[in-house]
């Protein structure tokens, strides 16, 4: 028996902010009271970075508004301009939604949808998904820049030139950022954009993914691998290599001492050494970044069998699937027991 209500928003890669801000649910509800990866406090009504937190969970765990009962009622509250087609998912905080599009980061009141302000990104080419962190808006794009924004005023407080490509979401923690270039994890200041240290693997391979932050270790994928690294120096603590090949490995998620990889299969890896704990093979291709609640496992697949899948963190076992009207790559959320989920293409489905 499925036990989780499952939402189905299909995404339009169109002009318009086609978020999940249809009301004050998943996206802008109340934020852990403790930050889950540095015990810092949170601040309320926030979704602030790419799988919610810096370890990347997609999980909500104090969201209490939007339940089963009531969640089947969401309907569109607004919808706002931005000119160029969006492939990332906005972050929210301080009553205010942000998201990169076209080469510009975009500031709406996430109550009614109004323009705050507009910031075009330090190369102009391809903004990725915002973090918002305690002191600034970070936003890295195409051209391998990185830079912090004023989150209230969009004024530019700096920007780094990272060398490469960032081509994912950068992940916030206490007062660093950490984001990966193609060739490099860099971990910067989030106040005045200062490296604090750089990790290149010894073989070249490549680090494409939005890196998990979770206690002292810092972990990210690449190529066929996994990495953790020391969080304060970015020293390699171990390295996985993944079979068969991987061609689309996802970023990494955390929970409960573990490590969670979506790619050729979807993989559960012992966060402390490394050594696989499971593999789950029947998920597909391509399979999404976890989502990771109540002792389940959430993701996204392609071929053979696309759609929605649930499994046991603790084994890998399998649970149910939920085959979407259309293929997806997106990290679902999960809140209050309900699984949301994005397919293309169409308009809202519940």
């Amino acid at each position: 028996m499925v036990e989780e209500e499952i939402v189905k928003i299909r995404r339009k890669l169109t002009l318009l902010i086609n978020v999940a801000l249809l009301s004050s649910g998943v996206i802008a509800a109340q934020q852990s009271a403790e930050n889950l990866s540095s015990g810092l406090t949170a601040p309320a009504a926030t979704w602030s970075q790419y799988g919610f937190l810096a370890n990347h969970s997609s999980f909500n765990q104090t969201e209490n508004t939007l339940t089963r009962a009531n969640v089947s009622s969401l309907t569109w509250k607004w919808a706002g301009e931005v000119g160029a087609p969006i492939a990332s998912a906005p972050v929210v905080g301080q009553g205010i939604a942000y998201v990169a599009a076209g080469g510009t980061i975009f500031a709406f009141q996430a109550s009614d949808g109004t323009p705050v302000w507009s910031h075009l990104s330090c190369s102009g080419v391809g903004t990725v998904e915002a973090a918002l962190g305690s002191q600034a808006l970070l936003v890295g794009d195409g051209g391998g820049d990185l830079a912090a924004y004023d989150p209230l005023t969009g004024n530019q407080i700096w920007c780094s030139d990272e060398r490469g490509a960032i081509t994912s979401a950068p992940a916030v923690d206490t007062d660093t950022v950490y984001i990966t270039n193609g060739a490099s994890v860099v971990a910067v200041d989030q106040l005045t954009g200062t490296e604090r240290w750089r990790f290149t693997p010894s073989d070249f391979s490549p680090v494409t993914n939005t890196p998990a932050v979770f206690r002292k270790r810092v972990y990210v994928t690449g190529g066929n691998s996994v990495f953790a690294l020391a969080r304060t120096t970015g020293q390699q603590l171990w390295r996985t290599d993944l079979e068969p090949p991987q061609y689309n490995i996802s970023a990494p998620s955390i929970a409960g001492g573990a490590v969670y990889v979506g790619g050729s299969n979807l993989y559960a890896l012992r966060g402390s050494d490394g050594s696989l704990l499971w593999t789950q093979g029947m998920v597909g291709v391509n399979v999404s970044m976890p989502a990771i609640a109540n002792g389940k496992v959430f993701v996204n697949s392609q071929d053979p069998l696309f759609g929605l899948w649930a499994f046991r963190a603790d084994n890998g076992a399998f649970l149910w699937r939920n085959r979407m009207p259309e293929e997806s790559l997106a990290t679902v959320a999960v809140a209050n027991g309900v699984v949301f989920d994005v397919a293309e293409p169409g308009g809202l489905a519940g």
